[in-house]
């Protein structure tokens, strides 16, 4: 850990910045999300802004991945950060003025998610050529801990803000935090990817280049699936998880599961840090997954706010491992010149289905699932038995069946030749000679 720390200079110093600015990003966030329910009470039109924010990384992506190959790196997080931060600035001033609604609330939301989502797989493809290979676990894991603490920190500090300075108020301090990343990266040294043959830099060719990469190797097409998959039934169950534990218990309740949810986030981030993440990175993302589907699956039997805050933990503590995991694999595998259109890809594919898990989730929970384990209901005397029946019994069934969906989606993915052989291509990469990174 030392050597990777005295090694990653210029890493830890993109990190640092990225990591200030998500806890501001992360505090307007929450602020909007307290403001448009506020002001609409409509669970509906509240649903609707937090679509706006996951419908740009399926729009953009697909058509993104050769500009992040094209361009210096360096350059693109810099204009993502200054595109973020003139939604962000935008936003306060709507707000100061009294002139902020919910459609340029829903505007404003999809210019910043857009400069997130483009982001992210500039980021992620930038981190390769600031670490070594042999430490690329323990740097996915920093940037797993920094996404954790914006997410416990974001709302602890919020709640007092919005009383104290409002909106506007918290935006400025966003702004501000914009303003840090931009330093650091502007000071950092990002040496530029290796140089692609001219033959090469078709853009139109290079749209299907990341598709082509992962459609070519069955083990990262197998890995993608596994995820994509997951991460819809995971998003089914985020979703229906605040009014499931609202049908039997209060908000103050549900703040303590999500806040000690959010220790369990923190204490994931670390462990894949300290440990650089397990020697089978592919098998270790699966067999998390397996993990955390077990720990969704569980809250569908239980009204405990003790052991709902203990599953929650258990949950988030496996999510940076899963994720860190498979982001070494893909790091490792992908060839850096091509990081960019085959990240963006990968990142369109993963979240291609999260927007109808988000769609879906209500009219299944209130039309079919609650109507069925409602007393007397089609399956009260059947699954009703094991699930009990009631209020948020359906979401709780709906939780049970997404837990053992990913469960077996991953235990399935595990089993498949291609994904296994991934882990011995990235012990041998691991294991390459890697070139002097500047810091």
């Amino acid at each position: 850990m030392h050597e990777f720390l005295r090694h990653s200079r210029a890493f830890l110093l993109v990190w640092a910045g990225q990591s200030v600015s998500l806890v501001g990003s992360a505090l307007t966030a929450f602020a909007l999300g307290v403001w448009v329910f506020q002001e609409t009470s409509s669970t509906t039109q509240y649903a609707l802004v937090m679509f706006c924010a996951t419908l740009p990384a399926v729009l953009l992506l697909p058509f993104v991945g050769p500009l992040l190959d094209r361009f210096p790196r360096k350059r693109l997080l810099v204009l993502c950060d200054v595109a973020a931060a003139l939604g962000t600035a935008a936003t306060g001033l709507l707000a100061g003025s009294g002139n902020l609604s919910l459609w340029n609330a829903c505007a404003v939301i999809f210019v910043i998610a857009s400069a997130g989502a483009v982001q992210w797989p500039t980021y992620a493809a930038t981190v390769t050529l600031l670490v070594e290979r042999a430490e690329l676990g323990r740097a996915s894991g920093m940037t797993q801990l920094a996404q954790a603490i914006s997410h416990v920190a974001a709302p602890l500090l919020a709640g007092g803000l919005i009383a104290a300075i409002g909106l506007a108020g918290i935006t400025a301090i966003d702004f501000a935090t914009f303003l840090v990343s931009l330093g650091t990266l502007l000071a950092a040294r990002i040496p530029a990817p290796p140089e692609r043959p001219k033959r090469e830099r078709d853009y139109l060719g290079d749209l299907a280049l990341g598709w082509r990469t992962i459609f070519a190797n069955p083990g990262l097409l197998s890995l993608l699936l596994m995820f994509a998959l997951i991460n819809f039934f995971s998003e089914l169950a985020t979703v229906l998880f605040t009014p499931f534990v609202l049908s039997f218990s209060t908000a103050s309740a549900l703040g303590t599961i999500v806040g000690v949810g959010g220790l369990g986030l923190v204490a994931g981030s670390l462990a894949m840090t300290v440990s650089g993440g397990p020697r089978r990175p592919a098998q270790g993302a699966a067999f998390f997954a397996a993990l955390g589907g077990v720990a969704i699956l569980a809250a569908g039997f239980t009204t405990s706010i003790a052991a709902l805050a203990a599953i929650a933990a258990t949950f988030f503590f496996f999510l940076p491992l899963t994720a860190g995991s498979s982001q070494v694999v893909w790091q490792r595998k992908v060839a850096p010149e091509i990081q960019g259109r085959v990240f963006a890809t990968r990142s369109a594919i993963a979240m291609s289905i999260v927007p109808l898990a988000s769609l879906a989730a209500g009219p299944l929970a209130d039309a079919v699932f609650e109507p069925a384990m409602a007393e007397g209901g089609a399956w009260a005397g059947t699954l009703g038995v094991w699930i009990g029946t009631g209020p948020g019994r359906g979401m709780a069934l709906i939780l049970v069946a997404c837990g053992l969906a990913s469960v077996l989606v991953a235990c399935g993915a595990v089993l498949l030749r291609p994904l296994r052989g991934l882990d011995q291509e990235a012990i041998c990469a691991s294991a390459s000679p890697t070139p002097p990174v500047p810091s």
